[in-house]
């Protein structure tokens, strides 16, 4: 597996997440909760990108050991 991979993914889906955090705190009007949006969409952002992107890599792994099982119908 590709750790620069599953970590980029994550960084990426992180800085995603912390926008979303950013614009709920717009949208809700509590700019006093700003940084634990933030900081919440951001974790969940990586948790979510890095979970992601290892298991495409865990299945992409899979299809090449094992090839198309769908082939052998």
């Amino acid at each position: 597996m590709n750790a620069r991979k599953v970590i980029f993914a994550g960084i990426i889906t992180a800085l995603i997440g912390a926008m979303f955090g950013l614009a709920v705190t717009r949208i809700a009007q509590r700019p006093q909760r700003r940084k634990i949006m933030l900081v919440t969409g951001a974790t969940l952002g990586f948790v979510i990108g890095a979970f992601q992107e290892s298991v495409q890599q865990q299945k992409k792994m899979r299809d090449d050991d094992y090839g198309d099982v769908n082939s052998w119908k």
